[in-house]
């Protein structure tokens, strides 16, 4: 049982981390927000960035830009991700005492 909920937590970690780095890319690019993938992608990350995005201000340089309310959320959702995953207890095998294997 643990060793499945590790597994869905971590795949929902690395979905929400590959999403929010592409936001990151995309961003850092200045692709048109009017594209359909990249509207779906903003839309479906904004919650994710809201709560970073008023404390933290973008920053504009040559055309580029650096939105470091979704460097904050990639940080603080890998460190919330890891933190959850050290309450789960790792699946153990376990080793009876004077239990014999069979040696080939």
């Amino acid at each position: 049982m643990f060793r499945t909920l590790r597994a869905f937590i971590n795949i929902v970690l690395a979905i929400v981390e590959l999403l929010l780095t592409f936001r990151l890319i995309f961003e850092f690019l200045v692709v048109n927000p009017g594209t359909p993938f990249v509207a779906w992608l903003y839309g479906v990350t904004a919650p994710l960035v809201a709560p970073f995005s008023k404390i933290l201000p973008n920053w504009k340089f040559s055309g580029f830009v650096v939105d470091f309310a979704t460097v904050a959320a990639i940080i603080v959702f890998a460190l919330a991700g890891s933190l959850l995953l050290m309450f789960i207890p790792h699946p153990r095998k376990v080793v009876v005492a004077g239990e014999v294997t069979p040696h080939d």
